[in-house]
């Protein structure tokens, strides 16, 4: 895999730094991003596919945060990959997403979102990446609220992770909305660093637990008793519960939409480990 990198930041300048990767099925318009983020022609565009063989890096920065991004090639569905080549890239790119602080998604605003973006999604967030769905060309809409709101409508309906992802609506060819992505991956990126003192936590716990009806597993309402955050690179939380096992996935979700939407931490990753009591009774 060839690199092409040319630096724009100064060498002296102190930069706070962001890695992003651009992922996306092939002509979604990540090239026509990649140069628009740079204001200059780098990475090659046009309808014809597959033209971005290698991963492209390079480097702009923006309101005192240096950007690394990297355009990759379009990863395709396994069953349409036949090249050796392509296969190694699409590779490559997964490797890509581990390296990196934010993954943009790119998707055509004419085709919608795929059962493929979806899987790029998942593998996204499987690495707890904070992600972003970009919707591009999105200035050739007939009626752009009406789309916007579908599909937030069917993100909401059909996306069991919707609360982990960042939504906007943009024209890379135009730049239509492009400074407040970047806004809006700053304020992500800080946020992942937060830090949430115990009264605080402590807080949130007395007011999830004097909820009419929580979760139940084996007839034991489940109650959270204590919870502390841990050091980590993304925030993380240590949850002590009232019952012996494993809680269920149901009262995970209703934990983690609970956590969100108190501390306003929608579209980061966020890791719970919960631990059980010996005794399910203690509350």
């Amino acid at each position: 895999i060839q690199f092409i990198c040319l630096t724009k930041t100064p060498t002296f300048m102190n930069l706070s730094k962001i890695n992003i990767g651009i992922i996306g099925k092939p002509n979604s318009g990540k090239s026509t991003l990649f140069n628009t983020l740079l204001g200059e022609y780098i990475s090659p565009v046009g309808d014809e596919y597959g033209l971005t063989k290698s991963l492209i890096k390079q480097k702009f920065t923006h309101k005192n945060f240096e950007f690394i991004i990297v355009d990759t090639p379009g990863l395709r569905r396994r069953s349409k990959v036949k090249e050796e080549h392509e296969l190694a890239r699409n590779s490559e790119v997964i490797k890509i997403i581990n390296n990196v602080d934010v993954t943009v998604l790119l998707i055509d605003s004419l085709e919608g979102i795929t059962r493929q973006d979806f899987r790029l999604a998942d593998l996204a967030l499987s690495k707890h990446k904070i992600l972003f769905f970009l919707f591009n060309k999105s200035d050739i809409l007939d009626d752009k609220r009406k789309y916007q709101l579908n599909i937030k409508k069917h993100l909401r309906n059909n996306y069991s992770k919707h609360k982990l992802i960042n939504i906007d609506f943009i024209s890379a060819k135009n730049n239509t909305r492009i400074s407040n992505v970047l806004k809006e991956i700053i304020l992500k990126k800080e946020l992942i660093s937060i830090k949430i003192n115990k009264q605080k936590l402590n807080k949130f716990i007395n007011y999830l637990n004097k909820k009419s009806t929580l979760p139940r597993f084996n007839k034991i309402e489940i109650k959270p008793k204590y919870i502390v955050q841990l050091e980590n690179k993304i925030p993380k939380f240590k949850i002590f519960i009232n019952i012996q096992k494993k809680p269920p996935q149901l009262f995970q979700k209703f934990f983690d939409n609970s956590f969100r939407s108190y501390f306003k931490l929608d579209g980061v990753p966020i890791l719970y480990d919960f631990k059980t009591s010996k005794n399910p009774y203690i509350r």
